[in-house]
């Protein structure tokens, strides 16, 4: 809340995007304040939403849950470990390099964060709305199925390790954990 009494909302969600700690928090704004420009103040001291009351509880729920489902910031969408390697196939986000038995593939940045995405978590389902939103961003502008046209091209590029993406009846793909 940007009205708290002693400390208001903006000076702690500065504090708390300055902690080395705490900077990776999602941070959801929910205030009285409905201005545009305090809309504006809030995403740019580092909040991830912004709603303003009186506010509806279905879509404010909805919104948390997109919060949750975003990586945060040390996941971002390439968190953890800089490089990943399984069944011969080496991702390294250091270098933005993928290889296949020791071959570097040419991949476009989509079909490599995706193949990214996919590896960190063997045998995890992700939505294609997850894996679109991994891969080009929240603000991307694309259908859904989109994703379908990436995979199809990603599981060409790895020849006969193509299998081990693997399609999940409406849902979407997962990395198959060997």
């Amino acid at each position: 809340d940007l009205m708290l009494p002693g400390l208001d909302g903006l000076q702690i969600c500065r504090q708390l995007r300055s902690d080395p700690k705490t900077q990776g928090i999602r941070i959801l704004m929910l205030t009285a304040k409905a201005e545009e420009v305090d809309e504006i103040v809030g995403f740019n001291m580092g909040a991830d939403d912004y709603v303003a009351k009186p506010f509806k509880i279905k879509p404010l729920i909805s919104r948390i849950k997109a919060l949750l489902r975003r990586p945060s910031a040390e996941q971002s969408a390439f968190g953890g470990a800089d490089v990943i390697s399984v069944a011969g196939i080496e991702v390294d986000r250091t270098h933005h390099t993928a290889k296949l038995d020791g071959e570097e593939m040419q991949l476009t940045p989509t079909e490599f964060k995706m193949l990214w995405t996919m590896m960190r978590r063997p045998g995890r389902p992700y939505s294609r709305n997850e894996l679109l939103d991994n891969a080009r961003g929240e603000d991307a502008n694309a259908l859904e199925r989109t994703i379908d046209v990436h995979v199809r091209s990603l599981r060409q590029k790895l020849g006969d390790k193509g299998h081990l993406i693997e399609t999940v009846r409406g849902i979407g793909y997962r990395f198959k954990a060997e």
